[in-house]
């Protein structure tokens, strides 16, 4: 989408298009739509990289006695497009990990409930997919893990928390090829980011976020010629969000690199366009925060990552160019803390130097925002799940000789049974 800017000023757009919910408020016509024929593909494409044994969602969906109890909850998810979580505005940008169901999915999940649920002939079930067991990325040349583990206490609200890795410092100058996140215990790693401390800083300051782990978000893999510098006299730290399940657990997680074994002609940055000031007055519904980063050189989008906590609603990254105009790259109209998506754009976005790269949301510190702890109280930026963050993370290149054509750094496979929200898997 394309705006003309006021003259002098940056003109903001609050751009909320209503999503129309396929079938939400009608009852689709009963078929002879059967789990086996029908909605086993759908949940082996769509659900059940996290919907099985040992993963965080809290049932499993690859049988028929699995799926079957969840029927009615199944439809609601969907119509309500809670589920598969994709909170991108498909009013605005293409997305090459588009998770949202497709009307004839939708409408055949629909149908099944409606239907009776039945589970059909077992013969026609598809094969269960196969999902690897070890590194995404093959074996990794330097794992590194959490310098101990950690004891997540049983109930309660658990703090973000910086740990550092084992006690190693990049030797030299190293390009990195492909990163893996991988958690010690999936129950309850909420998310974690593997951070690299450049030398002289302390723990949790400067830490530039390499990559992370969240629940169908594991590896990342550069194609030949793209790669990631860490600079020598490095050292990895982990930022980790823990959930607790009732019973006291353990994590020690940890993060693979694979080194770029072909020259680099192009590096990655990943960097936070933030608003660090940020301050939520009480009280108030709608509060509007921006933050915004110029782009040195000319440039090429690739990814975004919005990362906000419990007040925020809204969310939305922009291109402003230098004569004014505006394009929106991504709108997320209702924010979930619990889904923090990686959106990667179909084509990469070209930006001339100069261009502002702006990230506009709104926050409810308001008695109507029942995931508020005290409207009474301002909120500020912070780390903890009760303070707040305006920020998003973006992946772009520079622009050169060697890459002016191509389709960008990010690979992803063509079977999506295998990636659902994963940039690259191997």
């Amino acid at each position: 989408m394309w705006r003309k800017l006021a003259v002098g000023a940056v003109a903001v757009l609050a751009l909320v298009y209503p999503l129309t919910i396929a079938g939400q408020g009608q009852r689709a016509e009963p078929t002879d739509v059967t789990f086996s024929k029908d909605v086993a593909p759908i949940l082996y494409e769509n659900c059940v990289y996290c919907h099985r044994p040992g993963e965080i969602a809290p049932m499993s969906l690859l049988t028929y006695q699995n799926a079957r109890p969840w029927a009615r909850a199944i439809k609601q998810e969907i119509l309500q497009r809670r589920m598969p979580p994709w909170k991108a505005d498909p009013h605005y940008g293409e997305f090459r990990n588009d998770k949202m169901l497709s009307e004839k999915d939708l409408q055949t999940l629909v149908a099944w409930v409606d239907g009776g649920a039945k589970e059909g002939n077992p013969a026609d079930m598809p094969s269960p997919p196969e999902f690897a067991e070890g590194w995404q990325i093959g074996t990794p040349d330097l794992v590194l893990t959490m310098a101990e583990p950690f004891t997540v206490p049983a109930s309660g609200t658990i703090p973000w928390t910086n740990l550092p890795s084992n006690d190693y410092e990049f030797p030299e100058d190293t390009w990195i090829q492909a990163i893996e996140v991988r958690p010690g215990n999936r129950r309850v790693v909420h998310h974690a980011v593997a951070g690299a401390v450049a030398p002289g800083e302390g723990r949790g300051v400067g830490a530039e976020n390499l990559h992370l782990y969240s629940p169908g978000l594991e590896a990342i893999v550069w194609r030949d010629g793209y790669g990631k510098l860490i600079r020598k006299g490095t050292r990895i730290e982990f930022g980790m969000h823990y959930n607790a399940i009732g019973k006291e657990a353990t994590d020690q997680s940890k993060v693979g690199f694979k080194f770029a074994r072909k020259p680099v002609h192009t590096q990655v940055h990943t960097v936070i366009v933030a608003n660090t000031s940020l301050l939520i007055p009480p009280m108030v519904h709608k509060h509007e925060a921006i933050a915004a980063f110029q782009f040195p050189v000319n440039a090429r989008v690739h990814a975004l990552r919005p990362h906000m906590h419990l007040l925020a609603q809204t969310g939305s990254a922009s291109l402003v160019y230098p004569d004014g105009l505006r394009r929106v790259l991504l709108h997320v109209p209702k924010w979930d803390d619990s889904w923090q998506n990686y959106y990667i754009l179909s084509e990469p976005a070209p930006v001339p130097k100069g261009a502002i790269l702006e990230y506009v949301a709104n926050y409810d510190n308001s008695p109507a925002n029942p995931l508020n702890r005290d409207p009474r109280s301002p909120v500020a930026w912070g780390q903890q799940i009760w303070e707040e963050m305006h920020s998003v993370y973006m992946t772009w290149t520079e622009v050169n000789d060697k890459n002016a054509g191509d389709a960008g750094p990010i690979q992803i496979p063509a079977n999506k049974a295998f990636t659902t929200g994963v940039i690259s898997r191997r």
